[in-house]
């Protein structure tokens, strides 16, 4: 039988150990290689260990489990969410996790969730994490609760004050409790570039670059973006490094 390798990361030792128990006991499918009691070990252990499944606790002092996750850029494993409360926008969860499982765990519904990592696993014909999943989730903080995104889909930000706009695919707008700065910091440097002091944008869609009046660049959904004079350089030089020459 396949072995699908875990991870455990919760705050709270008894939970840890009930989680772990059952797994052993009653999850054949899985191997614990790892656990963890907050979200900073936690990511050195996924780092370190490169697992199949994270079962994950949402509420953890510090960092909780979704801010976690918004600092793993190529998050190539399943995640299966474990909270003592109902209240955590379970639709919007379910979307970015393979599962969701309310404490004290029952012993149906965790077999339900590793049944769905399975099925994962061997639809992708693959046992390897690096190959199993190609989204990019972030999670998106605003007013209303919370969406996730995947990074892919995000075409451009703008600052507005202590808050961010988000313009996705399809002419989606979010606006986010998060500065620009902040998103710029957790965003892959390969796929986006700040080229203004109120700009970030997914070089993926950029159309056509205009060099007068300071510099625009016109993006896939049709808006132009202005280059900051101070970045324009360096713009340019970023992306030399991933044009690709005409043969």
């Amino acid at each position: 039988m396949q072995k699908y390798r875990a991870v455990i990361i919760d705050d709270e030792e008894d939970s840890r150990s009930n989680t772990r128990s059952m797994i052993q006991n009653y999850c054949a499918e899985l191997e614990i290689v790892g656990e963890a009691d907050n979200g900073p070990n936690g990511k050195l252990k996924i780092q370190e260990l490169k697992p199949h499944v994270v079962f994950l606790d949402i509420n953890m002092p510090g960092m909780n489990g979704f801010q976690m996750l918004e600092g793993i850029y190529n998050r190539d494993f399943c995640v299966v969410f474990l909270t003592a409360y109902s209240e955590h926008g379970i639709t919007a969860v379910k979307a970015g996790a393979t599962d969701y499982l309310l404490k004290p765990l029952m012993l149906s519904e965790l077999q339900a969730a590793v049944h769905k990592v399975v099925q994962h696993y061997e639809s992708k014909g693959a046992n390897n994490p690096t190959k199993a999943e190609d989204k990019n989730i972030i999670l998106i903080n605003h007013s209303k609760g919370f969406t996730l995104v995947d990074v892919k889909d995000i075409v451009w930000l703008e600052a507005d004050d202590n808050y961010t706009n988000l313009y996705l695919q399809g002419q989606k707008k979010i606006i986010a409790s998060k500065t620009l700065r902040e998103f710029e910091a957790i965003l892959p440097t390969a796929e986006f570039f700040r080229i203004h002091r109120s700009s970030l944008i997914n070089i993926s869609y950029i159309k056509e670059y205009n060099n007068q009046e300071g510099g625009g660049i016109l993006l896939s959904d049709g808006t132009v973006v202005h280059v900051s004079k101070a970045r324009i350089q360096e713009f340019a030089d970023f992306i030399k490094t991933r044009a690709v020459s005409p043969k």
